[in-house]
């Protein structure tokens, strides 16, 4: 790839839409369990342009062990989480048609929006996905590839691990360095 080319490729990218995001739930399976609370940060390239964030009243108890994760209450959710049918009409009108970034989200955070978007029998979504575990795999070198330690492989601080807001922040962190690496390094 020619410099032109190389800085053609990257100036595309200030100028694309891209909403990073994650999600604590009540579980692992994307089926039975809950969605709790949505992050979510939209970016124009670099630039933070919008934040979305909401917690979501659990229908079902939430375990000590999922507590302990995310220190995510019931009592606390119940009264302060909204209907998860009102959070997701928001969040898809906040990420609209722009490309969704997440750390395993392709595996994760993606299968919970789209089985509840289901569930509710709201539209299939079908915004392009960029998963930042796949791609810090594809260009990095790292003992593990968890958040944590991909942020730290950048000089980033993972503070307030599975929360959501702090986890989109590090992760559109995140992404930043790994686009840089993937439209700027030499191809020959």
């Amino acid at each position: 790839m020619t410099k032109t080319e190389q800085q053609d490729k990257y100036k595309k990218f200030l100028n694309t839409d891209f909403t990073v995001f994650d999600l604590e739930t009540s579980g692992l399976d994307p089926v039975k369990d809950e969605i709790l609370e949505i992050a979510a940060i939209k970016m124009r390239g670099e630039e933070i342009i919008d934040r979305f964030e909401s917690l979501v009243r659990p229908t079902k108890a939430i375990t000590r062990e999922v507590e302990k994760i995310h220190g995510l209450n019931e009592v606390y959710l119940l009264v302060n989480g909204r209907d998860l049918g009102e959070v997701l009409a928001d969040f898809t009108s906040f990420i609209g048609e722009s490309i969704v970034v997440g750390h395993n989200i392709r595996e994760f955070d993606w299968l919970f929006i789209l089985n509840s978007l289901k569930r509710l029998t709201k539209p299939v979504l079908n915004n392009k996905i960029i998963d930042t575990l796949e791609l810090s795999r594809k260009l990095l070198s790292l003992p593990r590839y968890n958040l944590s330690t991909v942020s730290q492989n950048f000089g980033y601080e993972h503070k307030d691990a599975h929360r959501a807001m702090p986890d989109t922040e590090i992760n559109a962190k995140v992404f930043i360095e790994l686009m840089k690496l993937l439209l700027t390094k030499n191809k020959e």
